[in-house]
């Protein structure tokens, strides 16, 4: 229909409509800005003048002229016959301030412009300014417009006729040709595009804002120069070359063996080479890499991918997204989350305006629409690669760190390019300063000898302080020496096992250290013990003086189930190092909290078995005692976090054996609590996390085996022996562990560490603890919480989880407890959790007095529809249930359809269950 301004108003593109998809997503925030530009001119420009020179390139070129109506369920476009230009930034004190906000304007699709040019006067130059949004320009629009806009400020400045060229129309891109349609259908079979992750970076927020930032760097001159080099013997473009590095990049970090990047390519055809307009189709490299295959041969491959790729480039990749199966991130339009970008004028076009040199600058809009793209600047003087990367996901040092591994790749690929991919060395500079060689030199020191020393220097100094009274490590020892006696006397030979059964205390102790000093394991598996000892058998007077020695005792014979005396000694020292001679309290039943003081040579302050309920007793014993570091689990420090006061106040707080939620180590700062995580692996800690940890045999690998470097995500071996727990070197040498490694899930597409679920969920005021676990037969996940028995708290924690978890987090149901099941550690029982879901069944049909309303009916009825599900309810979660992006789209269309309400694209996301949305229609629609 024709336009105020009498232009016909036609139907968008699928490629625009998925750019206005994004926009309804993150209304407001300007999220397809053109990565903006100024022109920084060494001198004054006339405002006059260059307003004339804009006007005229407005006049010749349609795309400039081109608006867009956003309507409730459709977008169109028409190209308005003339518009009056005005340069912003008059009145401008601040120009870059100025800039920034004149680029960062969000546009609005109601008809009006889509291009700001604006004049900044500062001290030294001037600088324009030039914002435009995505659906009417690209890169090569953006060079073509500086380039006009020289000339013709030149020629307005000169008094040369308002000729800016003959005119150029919108240049329409034809439809995809068959053969292109049938080959990205054939080289897309059955991939995934929700494959695993990086194993660096964060977990995705709850509502997606596409913030986005920027860092560049440049080549070292040796990477220059093996590009120039590989270039000619591999016979290939720099481009592939170095886009086969960026693949190996993104494998080494955990994209998969199948992984596509996006590459953006000119469609323009070459009678359109000066079209202005949005003329890129970003077309999914997709490859398989096999890491015994050689860099040349894969080059090779991804060469001649590349090339069959820019032969069918003219399919925008939105018109084969519905064919796609995709299980991936929900609001995610395209079928990957990596790019490689490639500008051959190194992003610096050189110009000059009114004879006066100009200089290009960029202006980061602050967003990304992925969460890592490399664009590859290239220039005679100083190439350079500029990372963009989505700052929910990846951090500026992460990013770093890539880029510095992706130089070093380069560099090993060419001096090996007939080496296996798996062998090349990924790593940088600062992963080999930090983390150095594998593995630590061996230490010929045991916790026994370590213990032999402190009695021998304070014979009398308190080991054990129980109640009223007090063992010093001399009698300790002697006690230790009967029992290796006891042991002798029953026949255990070393490599025996024995377990002992006895309360906490001194004959606890002697008779652990006892066992090690006759060459036995210490096990708790009394099915696997050669012998038991029990209260009775270890009941004994101490009256002989023993030499503390424990040289017999080799560090590589085992003190418990599958780890040695050196083991044990290097997984305590790193803790060790915050006790600093402070009693230590022996609140649980754990070895290395008995080594942990004992080893220091500090004491060990047994504690009631009351102390893990009681916070009042437990802050009774931490004054009187003095106690300088105190372990638990999560489920302890929270039971007893409230009522401790100031008695935490500058001690040592340990949350052991399993991730420490963040509201607890919150609760326990803001009492002046110093709080470490550490966690279990085979009986021992290991590590404290933050604490650097020099000389312990730690590494961090891949499923592989490869060594991985700082802040990769793998999993922690000590002294060679995997632990089954995640970890990541952090760049100050210490490591933080994520957790068991059976508790980081891959949800279609999206990286879920069920840790963080329950952080997020013990955040709400109802719940104390909180523990997720899969359904069986299923990948559904359900939240077993403790929480008062209330109505409606199911739902209130729905929306809760709506506002921290991004939709593949979220579980799809909860089962409310008095109190989480626990194992004799006091930890949570995650067997037991599982049965508790498997015992409760599948949610409940809901009783026929709660059937759903008329309008919950109607958005089930469209859940079913676009999902393809006849099981859907109240409660069912739309993106749990396989909805993404391009049909939460539909299911709003077909809402304002169906009852009238407009509602944002992001209230599918805020509101995923049909209960949820059909009370946002109710109260929308009584508000009109």
């Amino acid at each position: 229909m024709p336009t105020a301004e009498g232009a016909s108003r036609i139907p968008a593109t699928r490629k625009e409509e998925g750019l206005w998809l994004l926009e309804r997503l993150v209304p407001g925030e300007g999220v397809n800005n053109v990565p903006g530009v100024a022109l920084r001119v060494a001198g004054r420009l006339d405002r006059t003048v260059l307003q004339e020179a804009v006007a005229r390139l407005v006049r010749r070129h349609d795309a400039l002229r081109t608006v867009f109506h956003a309507e409730d369920t459709r977008l169109t476009k028409s190209v308005r016959p003339s518009f009056p230009v005005r340069l912003e930034g008059a009145d401008c004190r601040d120009v870059e301030a100025g800039l920034r906000e004149l680029i960062t304007r969000p546009f609005t699709l109601d008809g009006t412009p889509l291009l700001r040019v604006g004049l900044f006067h500062g001290p030294d130059h001037d600088s324009v300014g030039v914002a435009v949004h995505h659906l009417i320009f690209d890169g090569t629009s953006m060079s073509i417009f500086l380039e006009e806009l020289a000339a013709a400020y030149d020629a307005v400045l000169v008094g040369e006729l308002p000729d800016a060229g003959p005119p150029v129309p919108l240049w329409p891109e034809s439809e995809p040709k068959p053969a292109s349609l049938a080959f990205w259908r054939e080289h897309l079979r059955d991939f995934d595009a929700g494959g695993p992750g990086l194993w660096c970076g964060g977990q995705e927020s709850a509502q997606p804002t596409l913030r986005g930032e920027q860092l560049v760097r440049p080549f070292s001159a040796a990477a220059k120069d093996v590009v120039t080099a590989l270039q000619k013997e591999l016979k290939a473009p720099d481009v592939v070359v170095l886009l086969a590095a960026y693949y190996l990049l993104l494998h080494a970090h955990g994209a998969g063996d199948d992984l596509a990047v996006g590459f953006p390519v000119n469609v323009r055809s070459q009678q359109a080479q000066r079209a202005i307009g949005y003329h890129v189709n970003i077309v999914p490299l997709r490859v398989r890499i096999d890491p015994a295959e050689t860099f040349r041969v894969f080059s090779r491959r991804v060469r001649d991918l590349f090339f069959e790729a820019i032969a069918h480039a003219d399919v925008p990749m939105d018109v084969l997204l519905p064919e796609v199966e995709r299980a991936g991130s929900s609001w995610r339009t395209t079928l990957f989350r990596h790019v490689f970008n490639y500008l051959p004028f190194g992003g610096q076009a050189a110009t000059s305006l009114g004879g006066a040199s100009a200089e290009v600058v960029e202006i980061d809009p602050g967003h990304s629409k992925f969460d890592l793209e490399f664009v590859i600047l290239p220039s005679a003087q100083e190439s350079r690669v500029k990372a963009v990367y989505g700052a929910e996901v990846l951090d500026r040092g992460e990013v770093e760190l890539l880029l510095e591994r992706y130089d070093a790749l380069l560099v090993a690929a060419a001096s090996a390019p007939d080496r296996p991919l798996g062998e090349l060395d990924g790593w940088g500079a600062t992963d080999h300063a930090v983390l150095g060689t594998p593995g630590a030199p061996a230490g010929t020191d045991t916790v026994l000898t370590a213990i032999a020393r402190h009695v021998s220097e304070k014979p009398g100094a308190p080991a054990i302080v129980t109640g009223g009274s007090t063992t010093a490590y001399r009698d300790l020892w002697r006690a230790a020496a009967a029992v290796t006696t006891l042991l002798a006397d029953a026949g255990i030979a070393p490599g025996d096992g024995v377990a002992v059964a006895a309360p906490r205390g001194p004959d606890l102790a002697a008779a652990i250290l006892g066992s090690w000093l006759a060459g036995a394991t210490v096990t708790t598996d009394t099915a696997d013990a050669k012998l038991v000892l029990g209260p009775e058998e270890i009941s004994y007077a101490v009256t002989v003086a023993v030499d503390p020695d424990a040289s017999a005792v080799s560090p590589d014979g085992p003190a418990l189930p599958g780890v040695t005396h050196r083991e044990l000694a290097d997984s305590v020292r790193p803790v060790a190092e915050l006790v600093a001679g402070r009693p230590v309290l022996w609140l649980s039943a754990t070895v290395p909290e008995l080594l942990l003081a004992l080893t220091t040579g500090a004491p060990l302050v047994v504690a009631p078995d009351a102390a893990r309920t009681d916070g009042h007793l437990l802050a009774g014993l931490l004054a009187r005692h003095d106690v300088g570091v105190v372990h638990a689990t999560p489920a302890v420090w929270a039971r007893v976090a409230e009522h401790l006061g100031e008695a935490t106040g500058g001690r040592t707080a340990l949350i052991g054996a399993e991730p420490a939620p963040g509201p607890l180590v919150r609760t326990l700062r803001a009492l002046e609590a110093d709080v470490h995580t550490v966690f279990p692996a085979g009986g021992r800690w290991a590590l404290a996390d933050g604490v650097p940890v020099p000389g312990l045999d730690a590494d961090v690998v891949a499923p592989d085996g490869r060594r991985l470097p700082l802040g990769v995500r793998g999993e922690l071996r000590l002294g060679g022996t995997a632990t089954g727990v995640l970890a990541h070197w952090r760049a100050d040498g210490s490591l933080h562990v994520h957790g068991p490694r059976d508790r980081q899930l891959t949800r279609g597409g999206t990286r879920v560490d069920l840790a963080t679920v329950e952080d997020a969920l013990t955040a709400h005021t109802d719940v104390v603890a909180a523990a997720v676990t899969v359904s069986p037969g299923t990948d559904e996940l359900v939240a077993v919480v403790h929480a008062p028995d209330k109505p409606q708290l199911a739902a209130e924690l729905a929306r809760h989880a709506e506002t921290v978890l991004p939709p593949r987090a979220r579980p799809s149901r909860y089962l409310r407890v008095d109190a989480l099941p626990e194992t004799a550690a006091h930890a949570v029982d995650r067997a037991a959790v599982a049965d508790l879901v498997a015992a409760a069944g599948p949610t409940a049909e809901p009783p026929a007095e709660a059937a759903p309303d008329a309008t919950t009916s109607a958005v089930i009825a469209m859940f079913g529809h676009l999902l393809k599900r006849t099981d859907v309810t109240a409660d069912t979660n739309f993106f749990a249930g396989g909805g993404h992006s391009l049909l939460a789209a539909q299911l709003v269309q077909r809402i304002q359809k169906q009852t009238g309400v407009r509602l944002k694209l992001s209230a599918a996301f805020s509101h995923p269950t049909p209960a949820a949305l059909a009370e946002l229609i109710t109260e929308r629609g009584s508000t009109r």
